[in-house]
């Protein structure tokens, strides 16, 4: 019954991700592109995302009386947040320069950093197996980057980047909820009671030093040239706040009552999903190798989680041997 009741739960936190992170994807290509909405202020954005968050999960938590404990883990609580700051923020910076299409399939590569930071935290030990996975997926994403027919250096770079801060900060989220230490695992809710005003600083002071939104000057956005406009953008940011809000807690909850592996695994048809999207709403043109790219990294993607569900369940087993014999 339990088992049942937490599968149900599960399911329902896939599919809220499922549908949060589509629409988000969309919200942020149309409000970001130069061509749309062009609302170049990635970084402010990302920070008023996270002082949403933080504002949310604090009335969250004195509403429900949720029990906060004393944060142990700073020492990965900060590196934490500024690995989510960073994924963030580039990952919205580059959809001010490249299509959609391309940006999800260069930031499908994060199952990559996701297993090399877990190599270099003694998470995962390297085998020909986690070897053949990684280079299918570079592979695959070096055709795509090959393939890309608006190609943006600048806008591949900051991609590429949230793909690596991506690795990280799911390394270090999995073990801030899954420690072995009883006393220090942390519910969702509470991990982003922490994390976000350390996301939210980071942030805001990227801005300020990089974008200088409040200043005028020759890139100055002219969508905080008056309070009027200034206050119409930011209730525009804070919807997409609000979505990120629950998007991301739907990803807590799920990594928390599994792992990053079906994060990944339900990625993957989100992923086709988006690409598709973009094709048609956007009119992404998807080339030959951009196809032939986007298979191979799927391919290689699809190993990666099978390997670590093959690996999960002969742990299972292994346990339950283990408790018989006790």
């Amino acid at each position: 019954m339990q088992k049942q009741t937490a599968w149900r739960y599960n399911t329902l936190y896939i599919l809220s991700w499922y549908l949060l992170s589509t629409i988000l994807s969309i919200y942020n290509k149309t409000l970001m592109g130069k061509e749309h909405y062009n609302l170049n202020l990635p970084l402010l954005m990302s920070a008023v995302h996270s002082g949403i968050h933080s504002i949310i999960s604090r009335i969250l938590i004195k509403h429900y009386n949720h029990t906060i404990k004393h944060p142990y883990n700073v020492c990965y609580q900060i590196p934490c947040g500024i690995a989510a700051a960073m994924d963030i923020s580039c990952a919205n910076a580059s959809l001010v320069l490249i299509t959609l299409s391309f940006y999800t399939v260069i930031k499908s590569s994060t199952p990559v950093w996701v297993l090399l930071f877990s190599f270099m935290f003694g998470f995962e030990k390297p085998t020909l197996n986690l070897i053949a996975v990684i280079s299918l997926i570079v592979v695959g994403v070096s055709l795509t980057v090959d393939g890309e027919s608006h190609y943006n250096t600048h806008g591949f770079i900051l991609v590429l980047v949230a793909a690596i801060a991506s690795g990280l900060r799911w390394n270090l989220t999995q073990f801030l909820m899954k420690s072995n230490d009883k006393q220090q695992q942390q519910s969702p809710l509470a991990t982003m009671y922490h994390l976000s005003p350390i996301m939210f600083i980071t942030m805001l002071s990227l801005s300020l030093y990089i974008e200088k939104p409040f200043q005028h000057h020759q890139n100055a956005s002219s969508y905080l040239d008056f309070v009027f406009k200034a206050l119409i953008s930011l209730s525009i940011m804070a919807v997409g706040g609000i979505l990120a809000f629950m998007m991301t807690l739907s990803e807590l909850y799920l990594i928390k009552g599994t792992s990053t592996v079906t994060l990944s695994v339900a990625g993957i048809s989100k992923e086709i999903l988006v690409i598709t999207l973009s094709v048609f709403i956007y009119g992404d043109i998807l080339t030959t190798k951009t196809y032939l790219g986007l298979f191979i990294s799927i391919l290689g993607i699809a190993g990666y989680n099978y390997y670590k569900y093959s690996n999960s369940k002969v742990q299972e087993r292994s346990n339950a041997s283990i408790k018989k014999t006790d």
